[in-house]
């Protein structure tokens, strides 16, 4: 019995000791660690990140913290990631450190955790004195992003929905005004809607909110780009099921009743539910757009 508490301790997560070292050390420490995260050396990342979040400086251990937040974040660890990113962000306040929290926790699918934590990113983005680093479009698309990810394509789309009017009232949709802007890419954010209204349940209606969009919007590769995410939506729509044979058709010698009609590919069900289909409200604008 004892042995076995003692095996459980040793893997049990430890608190950070208060690191003892000079601060010029434990800036260099920081630069290995980042180092080691940016060469996917991820134990030694740990190790180092770990140090310092038990660092007496306070920058330093914030820095401590996120860094290793990120180690486990790279590793797809989420489940680890996020608890971490949420002690850091209730101590900075930081719209960086609460959208780490609300991507994180999201892809580990504690839904309602990172819904909480992407409006308090919201809260600080908005708030904020200093231009982040993160604008609020960037935010949107890479939380519809995770959302996408663990298969939450309604709650995708309220995000879709935003960005498509943060898009609409820009002047022009070329790469150097969006980057001026801190916009992300058009592709990019068109890649994600299309991956979002491939499981609506209804792809012609999908296909015509992408011309819809399309039509408001303003720069010389629309066209393309347009086109480009209505092939990428008919790829990423998932295949019809099969039509089922009739009862008719299944008793020897008895003549079949006529053919059912083939599943329409363009009324593809939902990933998660292959009996029911279920379609996205494509018009509900419920959230006021936040610009930058």
């Amino acid at each position: 019995m004892w042995d076995r508490i003692k095996q459980l301790w040793s893997k049990a997560p430890r608190p950070p000791q208060t690191l003892q070292l000079p601060e010029q050390e434990q800036r260099a420490l920081l630069a290995q660690a980042q180092q080691a995260l940016d060469q996917g050396q991820y134990a030694q990342a740990e190790r180092q990140a770990h140090e310092l979040a038990g660092s007496s400086i306070a920058e330093l251990s914030e820095q401590g913290m996120r860094l290793l937040g990120l180690v486990y974040f790279h590793q797809q660890q989420y489940l680890q990631a996020w608890p971490i990113f949420q002690k850091l962000a209730q101590r900075t306040g930081s719209v960086k450190d609460w959208f780490n929290v609300a991507t994180s926790a999201t892809l580990a699918g504690e839904i309602a955790q990172g819904a909480s934590a992407f409006e308090s990113a919201l809260k600080a983005h908005d708030g904020s004195d200093e231009s982040p680093a993160l604008s609020a479009a960037s935010m949107h698309l890479y939380y519809a992003c995770a959302l996408r990810d663990r298969s939450e394509h309604a709650k995708a789309f309220e995000h879709v929905q935003v960005l498509r009017a943060l898009y609409e009232k820009l002047p022009q949709t070329d790469a150097r005004t969006l980057e001026l802007r801190n916009f992300p890419r058009l592709d990019a954010v068109l890649d994600m809607m299309a991956d979002v209204l491939a499981h609506s349940g209804d792809i012609p209606e999908a296909e015509a909110w992408l011309r819809s969009f399309g039509q408001q919007l303003k720069g010389s590769s629309i066209h393309k780009d347009i086109a480009q995410a209505i092939e990428r939506l008919h790829r990423k729509a998932p295949p019809a099921p099969p039509p089922q044979e009739t009862a008719a058709a299944a008793t020897p010698g008895t003549a079949p009743a006529s053919a059912p009609e083939p599943a329409s590919a363009a009324r593809a069900p939902l990933a998660e539910d292959s009996t029911a289909q279920q379609s996205l409200p494509l018009e509900r604008q419920d959230k006021e757009p936040r610009l930058d």
